[in-house]
């Protein structure tokens, strides 16, 4: 009996474990909010549900047409003359193999560089996984990962351009 009480137990605690974690999506980049070289910005399930429905950046200013409604979270670094921090690019390798996100688009033109990597849902019509990064030169580096359902039709207008 008690092995059964201790059986019973042990899979309560590994199931509240999974379910406590399942809650904090990794934060990729979070090791790296303690530089001085570094902004880091990390925007919870619950900050994004309280903003209600709106578009994070415009499509008109540069961004991307994404809502608030359709992420699950984003985290967010931009470095000022630290862009070939290791740190930086271990994490960025890191959000690629984990999340096995395909190239979608690359643009180059003298020292700017503007990479976007996704992973697709089974059905294909949402982006689950979202990786931005945009760099000015080796110095300076903005990269953008988020998570949640974003329509593959409020992209395709923003990608082409």
């Amino acid at each position: 009996m008690n092995t059964l009480i201790r059986l019973i137990f042990t899979v309560l605690i590994g199931i509240s474990a999974i379910t406590a974690n399942a809650g904090n999506p990794k934060k990729y980049f979070e090791d790296l909010s303690s530089s001085p070289n570094f902004d880091y910005t990390y925007i919870s399930p619950l900050m994004l549900k309280a903003m209600g429905d709106q578009y994070l950046s415009h499509d008109r200013s540069g961004g991307l047409p994404v809502k608030s409604s359709q992420i699950s979270y984003i985290e967010t670094v931009y470095t000022i003359g630290d862009g070939m921090n290791e740190k930086l690019w271990k994490a960025i390798t890191s959000i690629k193999k984990d999340n096995k996100l395909e190239t979608l688009t690359t643009k180059k033109k003298d020292f700017y560089r503007y990479d976007v990597f996704a992973k697709l849902s089974g059905d294909q019509k949402y982006f689950t996984n979202l990786l931005v990064i945009t760099q000015d030169g080796a110095e300076n580096v903005s990269v953008v990962y988020m998570e949640g359902k974003i329509p593959v039709n409020t992209l395709q207008t923003s990608l082409a351009q």
